[in-house]
């Protein structure tokens, strides 16, 4: 496969939103980066970008979309492995995990972590019954709670969101960001991007330790979920296949997997 590199955003987002509008479940990430093409974009696409591998800064995960196949790995390793700011790299298991295989040696250490990651996408929502407290509308005044909860998700799962204040800040703007109220205090929290080419992606999901096993989280995903549809979009969203919890408590609600995914970030 010859490979293109580009880096002027006016030339990524076609590419970006025609994959995109092909498919909203699986692109569900690439209506974020279309969104926010910026400094230190970077984009290796084929056959008129129905192979993509893209980012939309130099601070956030290289994205694998369309259709890449064994084959294909080989010169993508050899041009990534050319671009020294790359930290992170996402996408289907099957190809993010062998060309991790190739890059981690010239990345970092050495070493790699890796987050196994499933897409589930929902059509009917099954909303819980028989949940102490109610749902409702994360407000301005809400965002103490909220960036702590974002907090608290982003250091329980070991990741890092960069912007994650500027997140907090857009979800609370968009009113996307909805609190499991008891007795006046938020509990659990799941927050919801806009909707981008027919699909919306929720998450992240957080419930304290001290208020988990009440069924706090699903309800507050019901929430959230309900919000996306009354949109007219499709609700997606990950979950981290090591956490038993976020696996149970989805497919009640009515979501149902789509695809599995490799997150990699090299230390």
């Amino acid at each position: 496969m010859a490979l293109t590199v580009t880096t002027a955003p006016d030339q990524i987002r076609p590419m970006v939103d025609a994959l995109l509008r092909a498919d909203p479940v699986r692109g569900t990430i690439l209506g974020t980066i279309s969104l926010s093409l910026g400094t230190g974009t970077w984009c290796a696409h084929a056959d008129g970008g129905t192979a993509l591998a893209v980012r939309s800064s130099a601070l956030t995960p290289l994205v694998l979309a369309g259709t890449w196949g064994p084959t294909d790995l080989a010169p993508l390793a050899e041009l990534l492995l050319g671009l020294a700011d790359l930290t992170a790299v996402s996408g289907p298991a099957a190809v993010v995990g062998p060309l991790s295989a190739a890059l981690a040696p010239g990345r970092g250490d050495g070493s790699a972590q890796e987050m196994a990651q499933r897409l589930f996408r929902l059509d009917t929502l099954t909303a819980p019954t028989g949940v102490p407290g109610s749902a409702r509308r994360a407000e301005a005044t809400d965002r103490p709670a909220v960036l702590g909860f974002y907090l608290a998700f982003a250091a329980e799962a070991g990741v890092h969101e960069a912007g994650l204040t500027q997140s907090v800040d857009a979800r609370l703007a968009g009113g996307g960001c909805w609190l499991w109220m008891r007795d006046d205090t938020p509990v659990s929290m799941a927050s919801r991007h806009g909707p981008v080419a027919g699909s919306a992606r929720v998450g992240p999901v957080y419930t304290p330790p001290e208020h988990r096993g009440r069924g706090y989280g699903s309800a507050v995903t019901a929430a959230a979920t309900g919000d996306v549809l009354a949109d007219g979009a499709i609700p997606v969203l990950f979950t981290d296949l090591a956490n038993p919890v976020s696996n149970r408590i989805y497919p009640p609600l009515g979501y149902y997997p789509v695809e599995d995914r490799l997150f990699v970030r090299f230390t």
